[in-house]
């Protein structure tokens, strides 16, 4: 009902009042309801009831609405549109609303009413007290989304509303609505207030549990401690680590007031309250220690309350621990003050200590030299590491497939001023690591200036230093969580279905970022659905990419792959998936050895990518990627051909 409520222009019901009091061009924010289930509703109770529903809702709605200070546009039906000023407005106009029906069905004994509310923000046309354009069809799929009691806005009313007293945001990731080409993040409106601590009724407190619930909230406090001196590596601003903090500094000064002031906390509410924020800080903190299900277990709720940006800053590392505590409300024990560097907040804005320049002792080691320069030159630049990163793949879609000891056979040695990316990962992993390198690496080589032998000490220091053995992985997949779908990453191969015709792509020569294709058809029938192997030699520290992709296929095909390492299955790779829109993209993960199948190439996905690496820093490996693509439910033949011959390496 919504959605042809905002498609309609001009019709308007009798109690309209006849005009927004918004200018022509300007900005406005549109609140579209919905009563969820109210056809069915009708055919199953009849018309009467039904309408005397429809009057209990309008009443509760239209209340609101004036109290608030919206603007009816028009009615249909148990819809409504309305109009308003400031985002903020619409927003508690809703959450109004929502209680309001809440608070009457309970005090209802018959079938209870529930509404669907979407908002967006912007500027629409307007003409004699109606609004046209995609903002307004835009907030009535909105509304068309939401679930019955649920509050949904775009992503633009909620930075124009900004932060609201009691009130949360939760994104709810991005959305294929009707009619939009491209996925609209959303974000739910949470009115849970975090004062509202108080135990349920009845509940008496048991001997002993003061000094027990006293110790919980200590706890809690000091986790919320943690999260408040948790700083962004790349932005000091990043909004959703603001938002979270905010958010986390309201419930400390909660708990920290109701137990100075001995008031009975419900604990219940206060964990389940506490649950995202202890969840984010082992997400930061044991990220390395964490299986792939504890993993995707804490991302799922993490992501729930606090936000998939807040998740996806955690997996790559950009989320760091202060070193200080603020402190509390809550009676402390006396401290001895010790000295702690200021949050990096603050310490962005004052000057920082500046880098070591390049030194001349290894002015002869080519790769060193080019990635330390353009580390220093990016440190000092201020610009974010994902934007940096892009920048340097659409120069270099090959990088990560070129070992950083041989990047200076590449572009006359300006590859080796991209691995900046690698001495990042390693101050991450080590901070002050790039201060002390140099010395360690001379005293390793016993004074040696050579650029073989000082070359390979600062190597083994890099491996040693960013624990690269284990942390290449976590790298590979920071990667291409960046770069995937744009500007993208130099593949080996790739495999094109058609319904008519499978087309393999391969380089047409064996040097590594040679942008030359040549292709293979496969039209046979039989010969389309076997395995199809890829073989690459992986360097040490490398990375290599393959990709399938629809081309005009009409029947959605399943995808297998698995990948082999010397003969044998192996884990070692990251396969992630692009949304139709190929906008969006699912979150890189690890290839188990069994393989992966992925039905729905090309309907529930727009093409998959894979990448194998290579965490050893000593040794090159054989790699084989298996690759079917199949109509659904069709099992692969026996036997496995390549269609893309010698290997390139």
């Amino acid at each position: 009902m919504a959605d042809e409520l905002g498609a309609q222009g001009g019709a308007k019901s009798p109690q309209d009042v006849p005009g927004a009091s918004v200018p022509f061009g300007g900005t406005v924010t549109l609140f579209f309801s919905d009563i969820r289930g109210f056809t069915d509703y009708t055919e199953q109770f009849g018309d009467e009831a039904a309408y005397r529903i429809l009057r209990e809702h309008n009443t509760v709605v239209r209340k609101q609405i004036e109290a608030f200070g919206g603007v009816v546009v028009k009615t249909q039906g148990d819809s409504f549109m309305v109009a308003f000023t400031t985002a903020r407005g619409a927003i508690l106009c809703a959450i109004a609303i929502q209680r309001a029906i809440g608070e009457a069905n309970r005090n209802h004994s018959g079938p209870r009413i529930a509404i669907g509310i979407g908002i967006n923000t912007g500027e629409p046309i307007q003409e004699g007290g109606d609004y046209f354009g995609s903002m307004v069809n835009l907030a009535a799929r909105i509304c068309a989304t939401a679930d019955p009691g649920q509050i949904l806005v775009a992503e633009t009313t909620r930075h124009v509303a900004g932060r609201i007293e009691s009130v949360e945001y939760v994104d709810r990731g991005l959305h294929e609505l009707k009619g939009f080409p491209e996925a609209r993040r959303l974000c739910e409106v949470i009115w849970r207030s975090p004062e509202s601590l108080a135990p349920a009724k009845g509940a008496a407190p048991r001997p002993g549990d003061a000094e027990e619930t006293a110790a919980l909230v200590q706890g809690a406090i000091g986790v919320l401690n943690r999260v408040l001196g948790l700083t962004h590596l790349d932005d000091p601003t990043f909004a959703p680590l603001i938002e979270c903090q905010a958010r986390a500094g309201d419930l400390r000064l909660a708990l920290s007031r109701a137990l100075s002031e001995r008031r009975p906390i419900n604990m219940k509410q206060a964990q389940d309250l506490m649950q995202p924020f202890e969840n984010l800080m082992i997400l930061v903190q044991d990220r390395g220690a964490l299986s792939e299900p504890r993993w995707e277990e804490l991302e799922a709720n993490v992501a729930r309350i606090l936000g998939r940006p807040l998740v996806t800053a955690a997996a790559r590392r950009r989320l760091s621990v202060g070193s200080a505590e603020p402190q509390t409300e809550a009676a402390q024990p006396p401290k001895t003050p010790e000295s702690v560097e200021p949050p990096s907040s603050l310490g962005r804005l004052v000057e920082a200590p500046a880098l070591p320049p390049p030194d001349a002792r290894a002015a002869a080691v080519r790769w060193w030299g080019g990635a330390y320069g353009a580390w220093c030159q990016w440190k000092r630049s201020g610009i974010g590491y994902a934007h940096a990163l892009r920048a340097e793949l659409g120069k270099y879609p090959h990088l990560l497939s070129v070992p950083i000891q041989a990047s200076t056979g590449h572009d006359a040695g300006r590859l080796a001023d991209s691995y900046f990316i690698l001495l990042e990962h390693v101050e991450n992993q080590s901070p002050g690591f790039m201060r002390t390198v140099l010395d360690r690496a001379v005293q390793e080589a016993h004074g040696s200036l050579d650029p073989d032998v000082l070359g390979a000490a600062l190597y083994r220091a890099l491996v040693d230093g960013g624990r690269l053995r284990e942390t290449f992985a976590g790298l590979v997949r920071d990667i291409i969580g960046i770069a995937i779908p744009n500007p993208g990453l130099w593949a080996d191969g790739g495999m094109i279905e058609h319904d008519d015709v499978t087309v393999a792509v391969m380089r047409a020569s064996g040097y590594v970022g040679d942008p030359s294709e040549r292709t293979v058809q496969l039209t046979d029938p039989a010969e389309r659905v076997v395995d199809h192997g890829f073989e690459v030699t992986v360097e040490p520290l490398t990375a290599r990419f393959f990709y399938v992709k629809p081309g005009e296929l009409k029947t959605p095909h399943d995808v297998d792959f698995k990948v082999t390492v010397g003969g044998k299955p192996s884990d070692l790779a990251w396969y992630l998936t692009l949304r139709m829109s190929l906008i969006v993209r699912s979150e890189p993960k690890l290839m188990p050895k069994e393989g992966i199948s992925l039905p729905g190439l090309g309907r529930e996905y727009a093409g998959a990518w894979v990448a194998v690496f290579n965490p050893d820093p000593e040794t090159a490996a054989s790699y084989e990627l298996i690759v079917a693509v199949k109509p659904p439910r069709q099992q692969p033949m026996a036997g496995r051909r390549s269609p893309f011959g010698p290997s390139v390496r």
